[in-house]
């Protein structure tokens, strides 16, 4: 399971960084057509695949992701900081729309959901196998 863990942790990471090469894709295809006074009707096929890569896949990948920490009993803390992460990252992909601020916020967070999920990965792989409970001791009482 902590393979797994590793393994999906690792395909999140590298799922934002495809999805940064899309966008930087499509605007370099945009910006000549703006350019050349022409906008486009529709938005550019990279600029759709960024998004459905943020909607559909990364959030499927931290689920499976929060799934596999529980059954691993490792990295839970970073599946569940990632799983904050990627809410957020939603939510301000939706704000950026109104104040194009708020894009360099999702900018910027796509790094905190690359480390965290390479931290989680390697929180994982050099977590202890088997973590020993604490001897529960009767005492007599006083």
């Amino acid at each position: 399971m902590r393979t797994a863990y590793k393994v999906v942790a690792h395909i999140i990471a590298a799922a934002v960084v495809i999805q940064a090469a899309l966008i930087a894709w499509s605007m370099f295809g945009l910006i000549p057509s703006l350019e050349n006074g022409t906008v486009p009707g529709e938005p550019p096929l990279a600029a759709l695949l960024h998004g459905m890569i943020g909607m559909y896949v990364v959030p499927v990948l931290v689920l499976v992701l929060v799934v596999v920490a529980l059954l691993a009993h490792a990295g839970l803390k970073w599946a569940l900081w990632l799983l904050l992460a990627v809410a957020v990252q939603i939510a301000l992909a939706f704000l950026a729309f109104d104040a194009a601020w708020v894009g360099a916020l999702h900018g910027i967070n796509a790094f905190t959901i690359i480390a965290l999920a390479e931290v989680g990965a390697r929180a994982v792989a050099h977590a202890p196998e088997h973590v020993a409970h604490a001897k529960r001791v009767m005492r007599p009482a006083m």
